[in-house]
């Protein structure tokens, strides 16, 4: 059988038709800003998920309020690029507005209150976890908190 009979009607393959994308579901986070251990932080501050597969690209959930357990509950698409770094997922829980003139945030309102780095699943796989932060403090870091999120990677449908 000759190439150009093995061919005809059938679409050559290329790099484009096995896109990925990592299916993320942001549940929520406990233990976030414990009124035992941060009196001077209210119920009244509101919070975020920013979150990234990449640095340059990264996305954030919408505001909820409350503390110390938040609810998101908020699912997105990120599509993933094969030729860069695609191993793990960043998430940082981040307090938008400050209640306490000792604790003020960054010059933007925003303060990191816990972060962690997620292996993404393998591609037939889903993951689904509770999953610890950290936060930056005075002398280093400090393990408080947790997230629950759930992670699936696709094969996008070029259709």
């Amino acid at each position: 059988m000759n190439r150009r009979k093995l061919t005809q009607n059938k679409r050559i393959a290329n790099e484009r038709d096995n896109r990925i994308g990592l299916v993320l579901s942001i549940h929520h986070a406990e233990g976030i800003d414990n009124p035992s251990n941060y009196p001077s932080v209210f119920n009244r501050n509101i919070y975020c998920v920013l979150f990234w597969v990449y640095p340059d690209d990264q996305l954030a959930t919408e505001f909820v309020s409350g503390s110390p357990d938040l609810a998101w509950n908020q699912k997105y698409c990120i599509e993933l690029d094969e030729s860069r770094d695609c191993r793990f997922l960043h998430v940082e829980v981040l307090r938008c507005g400050s209640s306490s003139e000792s604790n003020p945030g960054t010059s933007n309102g925003m303060k990191l209150v816990g972060r962690a780095k997620i292996p993404l699943p393998d591609l037939s796989g889903k993951t689904e976890g509770r999953y610890g932060l950290v936060r930056l403090e005075e002398d280093g870091y400090k393990a408080e908190g947790h997230i629950t999120l759930s992670m699936k990677l696709i094969k996008i449908d070029q259709s």
